[in-house]
């Protein structure tokens, strides 16, 4: 099989790469057509490099990408197959998630329309989970014939396990993201301040939207068990989590949520670490509360308290839960099987 990729995609983010490392490594022939560029003349630079390899290909995928109008471009390019990977609504993102925009506004359903009009010019639509999945066919009326799901899973290259560095005397809790309202940035500070008077630290990384009104909380609740770091690149990530007790994945109070296994949760089962994530269907297509990961209700500050309380206690379950998450990950998220979900799913359209 011969795949044109196609688009303004970023090849080394980590969704982009982990299905790329795996159809690679299954044998598939990858062709890039790839522009970086913003404007209007992207999509005539497109023209120009598909024409190189127009004919060479057997169907053309467009991986994760802002952008909802890559799926009729191509379709106005070529016959061949068309699948497009949204990974998430842009609706459902900037209207319920982030909250820029208000329901029934032109602005929400401006973006609802662009969700639809990338569904609507694909031949196939994949999601990274069936519950997403199950969103977009409500939302959007994508038949349920044109939607399949690929789990996220993370590159085994970078993320395994890891000894610890250093002799930290404190119960360690690692948080990384971008500060959007699904990861609950502002449950994991109300946490660490029922925490604070236990030997317990809290490391939370990276930047975005509720970067500076999370650390306001924290300065507002007096908070010094937690360290604020910057983004960083994910090898620079795999050390704290190497040093983390438990990590934290998707726990705010968001319908999104219930959609999705987030990159974080796959990192750190693929290095043998506890997560704990908000209770959802989403997560439980894959694992399982209580045995390879910890759910708590969505946005429950004092449940997340409770559960990194009853670790502190409980060192050894911490690590055999870990292990768990990581014989589940061998079984899912690796490159290899990442890129055999993919291949499964897109041998269904090959004419």
């Amino acid at each position: 099989m011969t795949i044109c990729y196609f688009g303004d995609y970023d090849p080394d983010y980590s969704r982009t790469r982990v299905i790329l490392n795996g159809l690679e490594e299954l044998g598939v022939t990858i062709l890039h057509c790839n522009v970086r560029e913003k404007g209007l003349k992207k999509y005539f630079k497109l023209w120009r490099a598909h024409q190189a390899l127009h004919g060479q290909y057997d169907l053309i995928f467009i991986p994760m990408s802002n952008s909802r109008i890559f799926s009729f471009v191509a379709k106005c390019f070529s016959r061949k197959p068309v699948v497009w990977e949204p990974l998430f609504s842009l609706y459902d993102n900037w209207v319920y998630d982030r909250k820029l925009a208000t329901p029934h506004s032109l602005k929400a359903y401006y973006y609802w329309f662009l969700d639809w009009i990338g569904c609507t010019f694909a031949d196939l639509v994949i999601l990274d989970t069936e519950t997403n999945a199950d969103y977009f066919h409500q939302t959007f009326w994508v038949p349920k014939r044109k939607l399949a799901h690929v789990y996220i899973g993370t590159d085994e290259r970078i993320f395994f396990p890891r000894a610890r560095i250093g002799t930290e005397k404190n119960f360690e809790v690692e948080f990384h993201g971008g500060y959007i309202p699904l990861q609950g940035a502002d449950v994991i500070v109300r946490a660490a301040k029922l925490l604070e008077n236990k030997k317990v630290h809290f490391t939370m990384i990276g930047s975005g939207q509720m970067r500076a009104s999370t650390e306001a909380l924290a300065a507002e609740l007096h908070l010094t068990n937690i360290t604020f770091l910057p983004f960083l690149s994910k090898l620079e990530i795999t050390a704290y989590i190497g040093n983390a007790d438990v990590c934290i994945g998707l726990i705010g109070d968001v319908p999104r949520v219930a959609r999705a296994i987030p990159n974080k949760l796959y990192e750190a089962a693929a290095m043998g670490k506890l997560s704990i994530n908000a209770d959802t269907p989403a997560l439980r297509e894959l694992f399982t509360p209580g045995k390879d990961v910890i759910a708590i209700p969505q946005g429950d500050h004092n449940a997340l308290a409770a559960a990194i309380a009853n670790f502190m206690q409980h060192p050894q379950k911490a690590k055999d839960i870990g292990a768990a998450a990581r014989e589940t990950y061998l079984k899912w998220g690796t490159n290899a099987r990442v890129g055999q979900q993919a291949l499964n799913v897109l041998s269904r359209i090959i004419r």
